[in-house]
C-alpha cells in the first residue's frame, strides 16, 4: 500500500517537503456485556459507535499512518491520536520546526469524529500557525458509508497542500 501511496501522492508530499529544511524523523472495540456476561442487545448507537470503530482501524487509521510515514522519510514528524469520544486525529510538526515545548495538538491536525446523534462522521481541520490568523473549523459531514480510503486520502492530502508553506 505505502508504495502505491508514494507513487500517488509523492510529488505533492515531495512540494510540501520542499519548502523547508529537512531534519532527522523523531522517531477492541469488543461488544457490551451485562452483568451476566451475555452479550447486550446494540442500540442504534451502539451500532454507529461500533462502525465507526471499525472504520478507523480499517481505513483512517492506516492511511493516516501510511502517508504519516512518508512524510516522516521526508523529515517531518507525525503523531496519531485518539480520544475516548471517538476523534481520531494526526498532526503534524513539518520538518525544521522545534516542537520543543508544545504537545502534538499545537501543530497543523486533521480530525475524524464521530456524530451520533446525527449520524454522520465530521472532519476537522487545524491548519492555522499558532497565534496567526488562518484556516481552523468544519471540513465536512459524511456517512459511514462516504468515508472510504480515497475520501481519507483526498482529504489529507488536501489539508497537507494547506499546510505547505506552514
Amino acid at each position: 500500500m505505502a508504495g502505491d501511496l508514494n507513487s500517488k501522492f509523492g510529488a505533492a508530499l515531495d512540494q510540501f517537503s520542499g519548502t523547508r529544511e529537512t531534519r532527522p524523523a523523531a522517531g477492541p472495540y469488543g461488544k457490551l456485556q451485562g452483568q451476566d456476561g451475555k452479550a447486550q442487545s446494540n442500540t442504534v448507537e451502539d451500532s454507529f459507535a461500533g462502525e465507526f470503530a471499525k472504520l478507523k482501524l480499517s481505513i483512517i487509521r492506516p492511511v493516516f499512518s501510511s502517508i504519516g510515514n512518508m512524510l516522516q522519510e521526508r523529515g517531518h514528524e507525525f503523531n496519531i491520536s485518539e480520544e475516548p469520544g471517538g476523534k481520531i486525529s494526526i498532526h503534524i510538526v513539518p520538518a525544521g520546526v522545534n516542537k520543543s515545548i508544545h504537545g502534538y495538538d499545537w501543530f497543523p491536525t486533521l480530525s475524524f469524529f464521530s456524530a451520533p446523534f446525527t449520524k454522520t462522521i465530521g472532519l476537522h481541520g487545524r491548519n492555522m500557525r499558532p497565534n496567526a490568523e488562518g484556516s481552523s473549523g468544519n471540513r465536512g459531514d459524511f456517512t459511514l458509508a462516504q468515508v472510504t480510503q480515497d475520501l481519507v486520502e483526498r482529504e489529507l492530502m488536501k489539508f497537507i497542500g494547506e499546510i505547505a508553506n506552514w
